[in-house]
């Protein structure tokens, strides 16, 4: 991210290039790493990106990491670079990244309003949400934003009316 930044490139589309080349690197076939694998692959990259008119500075950075990883033998750490740099480009612009788990199929209209209301909660300027099916809940949903977990499902409720009742009978009170 701080080299992307400081040669002044779109750090967005480094990423989406530095996905491309770890993902093209990692379907070669034999081993690729060392010195002359790092030149080689740099310069393979350069020719096709060349080819095909693409080669921009995000490119160029992107490359030149690409080898470097290649060079050092580091290559099997591309995608945890890439979701790091994920996370803190996200962070930097805004971006909120949450997991929900529902009961049942939502509609967009209910995952809208889960939206808005992550935005409400944590200034975001955007939400990406992703959705799955839990068949293990009874009803409701639970919500993750990082290392928050929102719990609205039907057996969270049920186990806190449980608890409120075991105490108001533990004080004499029901």
């Amino acid at each position: 991210m701080n080299s992307l930044e400081k040669e002044g490139v779109d750090a967005e589309e480094g990423i989406n290039i530095l996905k491309i080349l770890a993902s093209w690197v990692k379907n070669l076939n034999g081993e690729v790493f060392g010195s002359n694998a790092a030149k080689n692959a740099e310069s393979l990259i350069h020719r096709a990106m060349a080819e095909t008119a693409v080669m921009t500075p995000a490119g160029e950075t992107a490359t030149r990491l690409i080898a470097l990883m290649i060079k050092k033998n580091k290559i099997h750490y591309a995608d945890a670079v890439i979701e790091k740099a994920e996370e803190l480009l996200n962070k930097k612009r805004g971006v909120v990244t949450a997991s929900v788990e529902y009961a049942f199929a939502v509609n967009d209209a209910t995952e809208s309003r889960i939206r808005e209301e992550i935005i409400k909660r944590t200034g975001a300027s955007r939400v990406n949400l992703t959705g799955k099916i839990n068949t293990d809940l009874i009803g409701g949903y639970r919500l993750r934003i990082g290392d928050e977990v929102i719990d609205a499902s039907v057996r969270s409720q049920l186990r806190k009316l449980l608890d409120t009742l075991q105490s108001g009978q533990a004080d004499g009170g029901i």
